[in-house]
């Protein structure tokens, strides 16, 4: 798997380590959301643990709750997470907005 294997729409979010994309699998024409991190900017927050373990738990998750990990990749320059695309907001935010869930 490459980058070259998807098609980029839009950018849905930053973060420390890079950005959030949109991501179109051109093979199967499914959308997920892409994960780009810096592997300067891991290395230089001294991040490199906690970037390992986010993808080892997400490897190891399968819940309908949740954005799961459909693959995991990495070049030069950045490691790449493609996780399910949930429309609307992040939970933190959503919790933000309206204070608790019901």
């Amino acid at each position: 798997m490459t980058r070259n294997d998807f098609h980029f729409i839009e950018i849905i979010g930053e973060g420390g380590y890079g950005k959030v994309w949109k991501v179109e699998l051109i093979k199967t024409k499914k959308f997920y959301a892409m994960k780009e991190m810096s592997k300067a900017l891991i290395v230089m927050k001294k991040s490199v643990d906690n970037v390992l373990n986010e993808r080892k738990i997400l490897e190891g998750l399968s819940s309908p709750f949740i954005a799961n990990m459909s693959f995991a990749f990495n070049d030069r320059d950045n490691l790449y997470l493609v996780m399910d695309l949930l429309r609307g907001a992040d939970l933190r935010c959503r919790l933000a907005y309206i204070q608790s869930f019901t």
